[in-house]
């Protein structure tokens, strides 16, 4: 008797790479799906969890929320301001004779607009902060302090070479 002669070896081989299959469809596919959202809950998770944490009042709340949402709208668009303009200057590299002016235009370029980025985030915690009581005000500074340290370990470790395997 043949091996694929065996109409159970057969079913089971079948299932098996079906299986594999979309087991590698989805990790190929699954974390492009669904990102936006992904990071969309992320944000309001952690505005949930901020508000939480510093016990806001339901009006504390919703000056909260709004806050956040021009905050993360003014930022996305200037960090795709900054995607853009990196985007520009890299283009360059393809091309013969570039000027070092146009090149050292859009690093400044890029440097105002991540400095705008950095003064809205400053204004964005200010007017958190106007919105604290005294008690909570303690709180907030406790944890901007801890999304500071973790935000400087991420890039840590982005910076840090993976070992070879």
């Amino acid at each position: 008797m043949g091996l694929f002669e065996n109409k159970r070896f057969t079913i089971i081989s079948i299932s098996v790479l079906v299986l594999l299959n979309l087991i590698l469809i989805g990790l190929v596919v699954g974390p492009k799906m669904g990102k936006r959202d992904r990071d969309q809950r992320d944000g309001d998770r952690r505005s949930a969890y901020i508000a939480k944490k510093l016990g806001f009042t339901e009006e504390q709340k919703q000056a909260y929320d709004s806050l956040n949402s021009s905050h993360r709208a003014e930022t996305k668009a200037l960090q795709q301001k900054v995607d853009d303009t990196r985007r520009r200057m890299f283009r360059l590299t393809q091309e013969e004779d570039v000027s070092v002016e146009a090149v050292d235009s859009l690093t400044n370029e890029i440097g105002i607009l991540v400095s705008d980025m950095e003064f809205r985030t400053y204004e964005h915690i200010s007017n958190i902060r106007a919105l604290c009581t005294p008690e909570q005000l303690q709180e907030l500074d406790s944890l901007v302090q801890r999304m500071i340290k973790s935000r400087r370990e991420r890039e840590a470790e982005k910076k840090e070479p993976k070992p070879d395997n």
